[in-house]
């Protein structure tokens, strides 16, 4: 009779598992996609991803019942993931909490970076992803604004919150100009990816000057 209980358990994990190895690969595939250059982004469809996925339309379409906004959101929400899981391992091993946002800050650029046009796409449905709540669970902005309350213990003339915000608003601003690249343009051709990692190792530093 307990054995039951347990067979029934172990079937649903599997179902689980085999369920986010599946989004995984999906969501793995849009972004291969939508980092080819030889296929322009608005022919990409839920149907194009299940072909490279190796799936039907009616399995992708069961991962993304809203199309592309649910694939939109799936890409940030694995990438996040994959920055806390990076944050927390770095921060195992280094107690100094300054440094411990500027490694998150680091981690945030260079998965934007790997992630690439898939990453910069999305950012252009932010809004809408944000009215459908498809955005991130676990704002980014908290999970900074908890170590920047931690930076607080070591520096009290920080008011954590306003340094939050600001490390914020410039950390988006950078992600504007980035997304706006364009080697066409002189204008727009110097904010590549290069860029931005100079500009993001700038932004605490220019946070905290702000207080001052």
């Amino acid at each position: 009779m307990t054995m039951k209980p347990m067979k029934e358990d172990g079937r649903s994990l599997r179902a689980k598992n085999i369920y986010d190895e599946k989004h995984k690969k999906l969501v793995n595939t849009a972004i291969k996609l939508l980092n080819n250059p030889l296929i322009p982004n608005e022919k990409i469809n839920i149907s194009l991803i299940a072909k490279h996925a190796g799936t039907s339309t009616a399995t992708a379409y069961n991962h993304f019942p809203d199309n592309l906004l649910d694939v939109y959101g799936s890409i940030f929400a694995l990438a996040f993931q994959d920055i806390v899981d990076e944050v927390q391992r770095y921060n195992q091993t280094e107690s100094n909490p300054l440094k411990q946002i500027n490694h998150y800050i680091d981690t945030q650029v260079d998965v934007c970076i790997k992630l690439g046009n898939a990453v910069k796409e999305g950012f252009f449905q932010f809004r809408d992803l944000l009215n459908t709540n498809k955005w991130i669970q676990g704002e980014p902005h908290s999970f900074l604004l908890a170590m920047c309350e931690e930076y607080k213990k070591v520096n009290t003339d920080i008011d954590h919150k306003m340094l939050a915000d600001d490390i914020f608003v410039l950390w988006n601003g950078n992600i504007y100009l980035w997304m706006r690249f364009n080697p066409d343009f002189e204008l727009w051709s110097k904010f590549n990816d290069e860029w931005l990692k100079l500009e993001m190792k700038k932004i605490v530093d220019k946070a905290i000057l702000l207080q001052k």
